[in-house]
């Protein structure tokens, strides 16, 4: 390197004092220790103890959803307005 530009360590700064610098142990390292062994039931598990308060509001949704796109087909249909014109026809019979 140049003297334009130093090296991060060599900056030609002050000389610091009293900096402590901490380390990981290698054992504390190991994020991934034991995924397979464990990480499959455990997610298993976890998303067992989920499902009902997950689960129950995505089928009472999609109920609503399926009920509601079948009337919806319906309404929009020729055979409501045929039910339209008979319940008419029947109310002016009654009258």
């Amino acid at each position: 390197m140049t003297k334009e530009h130093p090296w991060w360590g060599n900056l030609g700064g002050p000389i610091q004092r009293g900096i402590v610098t901490y380390s990981t142990s290698p054992y504390e390292q190991r994020a991934f220790a034991g995924v397979w062994r464990h990480g499959i039931f455990n997610v298993y598990r976890r998303t067992a103890a989920q499902a009902p308060y997950v689960g129950i509001p995505i089928v009472i949704g999609v109920l609503i959803y399926h009920f509601e796109k079948k009337r919806h087909d319906f309404l929009n249909s020729k055979a409501e307005k045929l039910t339209r014109i008979d319940k008419n026809e029947k109310f002016s019979d009654l009258m």
